[in-house]
């Protein structure tokens, strides 16, 4: 086998590892024993066990970001591509389901650990400028910070789900037609509230 492929080996294995017990309660010593070497291998390739969690979910972490910032921006110049952004935020996240799981619930401990929440807080800024734009006035931060969550927690859901790509994106144009029904009317009531008091 080649050193590519040893390394290759053990960032598979690292991966597994980590999905089932989260970069803290990981074991470099069952890594090694998953791609059947030493663990004098693991320091040829890497740092430490950090440095290959990182190696796992570097790229898929910048793309992220910057996927969540394009679509964000294309949303709220066009709200109705609203729909066709959470298709195309699903289907990378579908395309890459262990390391978005790896940042977005395993990475307690690593260069990562705040990864989540500043995914959170790029999707509460965006949710706040739409409302602003296209909502009722000054949104309730705290109704901001719960919507997300229930959009993230929906996400996680399919993510964890045993479906295929093709239900993953069914289901997401499904509660996509349930947001946007649920904004338009939240809206409604909002500005009604607004206009009593």
């Amino acid at each position: 086998m080649s050193e590519q492929d040893v390394r290759k080996h053990l960032l598979e294995c690292a991966k597994q590892e980590f999905l089932a017990h989260g970069f803290q309660g990981a074991s470099l010593r069952r890594i090694c024993a998953g791609a059947g070497v030493t663990t004098g291998a693991v320091y040829f390739f890497f740092q430490n066990k950090e440095d290959m969690f990182a190696q796992i979910v570097a790229n898929t972490a910048a793309e992220l970001t910057n996927l969540g910032q394009a679509l964000s921006m294309a949303e709220l110049e066009e709200p109705d591509s609203g729909p066709d952004c959470d298709l195309r935020l699903m289907e990378f996240l579908y395309r890459h389901r262990d390391e978005a799981l790896l940042l977005l619930e395993r990475s307690q401990g690593t260069r990562y650990a705040g990864f989540a929440e500043e995914l959170y807080a790029q999707m509460r800024w965006a949710f706040t400028l739409f409302f602003q734009r296209y909502g009722a006035g000054e949104p309730d931060p705290e109704l901001i910070r719960i919507l997300v969550e229930m959009r993230m927690k929906g996400n996680l859901e399919l993510l964890k789900g045993d479906y295929t790509m093709e239900q993953v994106l069914e289901l997401t144009r499904l509660t996509g037609v349930y947001a946007d029904g649920g904004f338009r009317r939240l809206t409604a009531e909002l500005r009604k509230s607004n206009s009593e008091g």
